[in-house]
């Protein structure tokens, strides 16, 4: 009887404490977020679900792939982040769980965009677009326009007063690159990226970041994504951001791990996310980042930027896997075309804008020719797109988009010092068709001064 009796008080026992035991199982996410972000959503989130916990573990991109493939990550219930490539990655090495349909059903697609994985290994939480940063006053006071378009940013006018991220150093930056590549072409592409950098310093970590140097007022434009220039904004800077004819969007994914300790309380965190409470909070002064569900919008300020309503007006059929598959290239193509040319690149371009003003007023009685062959020189890639997306090519290139330091991968120093070299001498070519041709002009008109 007494054995009875304690088997039967254990089990009463367990039934009373079993939740407050789950309860001290915390859901285990990792995710890349700033603790401003995680701390918001984690008070809420535990607001509505007192019964549950989060545990934080924060990984950068490219520390956390490496982490969740490892024994410590099976003990991580969700992933949540932006980073499209590593989301792929996982997805395809069957880490993830499938999702269940959050309802009413996200949108698989926006302007052309993938946002979510078609088969739900990973869903879209947020989003974000690329544009420009600008100092009004800073423009007003050199009487600069404000930047619309892309190509505004090709006008020499704007030497000096730019700023572009480094793609292998900044890593939102690449998928800005590949967005570019794939709206205008290869080549085109590469001509605007070329002619942007020229009226550009390039940007990397290391200082003020990049929407601090708009707002103090050392640079008029800087090429970013919205939110680091919305943050900007609630605390009061002076800058503005403009959404450009052309917005690539750059989506951040939650998933729930295969091996997830906890999934049903992970089900219940990623529900929170997508929820219409959890899609509002990314409104906030210290996250703004854009909603995935589109109801949404019609609760938030007036003035928020709604993507789905402007989307249309730059849609094209963007491809994710491609871009994902060759953002290390991109990397390394946008080195050796702009970065690694240093001040002979400024030059080249100079010498172009030069010649083409002195056309424009009549200067020349000649020089067009010149100008085309030089233009030729200064705007082709170190290889064409075929090459781009070539399994040698990626191969001898790793799979790391963006690099930690300023050093060259030993993997790509081959490959890459080859390109260097080749993008030089053309550079050098068209520099001294440019000056040639420039002397002689000078020449002429102070042979004609001499005989008036």
């Amino acid at each position: 009887m007494a054995t009875r009796l304690r088997s039967v008080l254990l089990t009463l026992l367990l039934v009373v404490v079993s939740p407050a035991v789950l309860a001290l199982q915390p859901i285990v996410v990792v995710t890349s977020y700033p603790q401003e972000v995680i701390s918001r959503f984690e008070d809420a989130f535990t607001r509505s679900h007192p019964d549950l916990t989060l545990e934080v573990i924060w990984r950068m991109p490219r520390d956390a792939m490496p982490y969740l493939v490892s024994e410590a990550g099976k003990g991580v219930d969700v992933y949540w982040s932006a980073s499209g490539r590593n989301f792929s990655e996982l997805a395809q090495r069957g880490s993830f769980q499938p999702l269940p349909e959050a309802g009413p059903e996200l949108p698989a697609q926006l302007g052309g965009f993938t946002l979510s994985d078609p088969g739900r290994r990973y869903v879209a939480t947020e989003m974000a677009t690329y544009g420009f940063v600008v100092n009004p006053a800073y423009l007003e006071r050199h009487g600069l326009p404000v930047p619309r378009t892309w190509n505004d940013l090709r006008d020499p006018r704007y030497r000096g007063h730019v700023l572009l991220p480094t793609p292998s150093r900044v890593g939102f930056a690449p998928l800005m690159v590949e967005v570019l590549l794939q709206r205008f072409g290869w080549e085109e592409g590469w001509a605007l990226l070329s002619e942007i950098a020229a009226n550009s310093e390039l940007w990397a970590p290391g200082g003020a970041f990049i929407t601090e140097e708009v707002a103090s007022g050392r640079k008029g434009v800087a090429v970013t994504i919205d939110f680091f220039a919305s943050s900007e904004i609630a605390n009061g800077a002076p800058v503005e951001f403009v959404y450009p004819d052309v917005i690539g969007i750059s989506p951040g994914h939650v998933a729930i791990m295969r091996d997830s300790p906890n999934p049903d309380a992970a089900r219940r965190f990623v529900d929170f996310l997508l929820s219409a409470d959890g899609q509002r909070l990314l409104a906030h002064p210290d996250i703004r980042k854009l909603p995935v569900r589109p109801e949404v919008y019609a609760t938030l300020p007036a003035d928020q930027f709604n993507p789905f309503s402007t989307a249309a007006r730059s849609r094209f059929d963007f491809a994710q896997a491609k871009a994902l598959e060759r953002l290390a290239v991109d990397n390394a193509v946008f080195d050796a075309m702009i970065t690694l040319q240093g001040p002979r690149h400024a030059r080249l371009w100079q010498l172009l804008h030069e010649v083409e003003a002195s056309l424009r007023s009549g200067e020349f009685a000649d020089g067009e020719e010149v100008l085309s062959k030089a233009r030729a020189l200064a705007l082709l890639p170190p290889i064409d797109e075929a090459q781009s997306q070539s399994d040698e090519v990626r191969a001898a290139l790793g799979n790391r988009a963006v690099r930690g330091g300023t050093e060259t991968p030993p993997q790509m120093t081959r490959l890459q010092s080859e390109w260097v070299e080749a993008v030089a001498q053309r550079h050098d070519s068209a520099i001294a068709m440019l000056e040639s041709l420039l002397a002689s002009q000078h020449d002429r008109s102070a042979a004609a001064a001499v005989v008036r």
